[in-house]
């Protein structure tokens, strides 16, 4: 490879550090060709885009700041998982792809501005969907005041039904209730 076009990849590289706000690292040996083509497609579907890279080409993009502790990670072949929206739905893909290719894991990643390790992203790709998390807060939010107007509606209620039962035990028929 010529110098000329190894500053050209580097700059690549730098320019999709500043473009995307998240970043996978995943090892891929022993994964045949035909699976990585998969998961590149699996990857671009959830929003995301699978690149095999240079280590020390991309090293020198990552350049000495936070996210150059992304290199720490970096053993045996990378996949770099770029992901420009939201990185949840990538980390999903990408753990299920695992469970059935266990050549695929897990290095480390810059997800929201915080380095993570496998660990770490593992833990992350299993939390629920956002959709569904807003749900649950939503519902937990709304619980106390659903009590609270239960409540109140049982004190008129109960009034009304403790002035028919007693009208009934004084032998009238008791009339319904305003």
């Amino acid at each position: 490879m010529l110098k000329a076009e190894k500053k050209e990849l580097v700059a690549q590289f730098e320019e999709l550090l500043r473009e995307d706000p998240h970043i996978i690292l995943s090892g891929y040996r022993g994964l045949p060709v035909k699976e990585m083509v998969q998961l590149r497609r699996a990857i671009r579907g959830a929003g995301g885009q699978l690149r095999v890279v240079k280590k020390s080409l991309f090293q020198r993009a990552l350049g000495e700041g936070e996210q150059g502790k992304l290199g720490e990670y970096m053993e045996g072949p990378i996949a770099v998982v770029s992901v420009s929206g939201d990185p949840l739905n990538v980390l999903k893909t990408m753990q299920e792809f695992a469970r059935t290719h266990e050549e695929l894991a897990f290095r480390g990643g810059w997800v929201d501005a915080e380095l993570l390790d496998a660990h770490q992203l593992v833990e992350l790709a299993s939390l629920p969907p956002y959709n569904e998390l807003l749900a649950w807060l939503l519902a937990s939010l709304s619980a106390p005041l659903t009590q609270f107007v239960g409540l109140l509606q049982a004190v008129p209620r109960d009034l009304a039904l403790t002035l028919a039962a007693a009208a009934e035990k004084r032998g009238g028929e008791a009339e319904a209730p305003a």
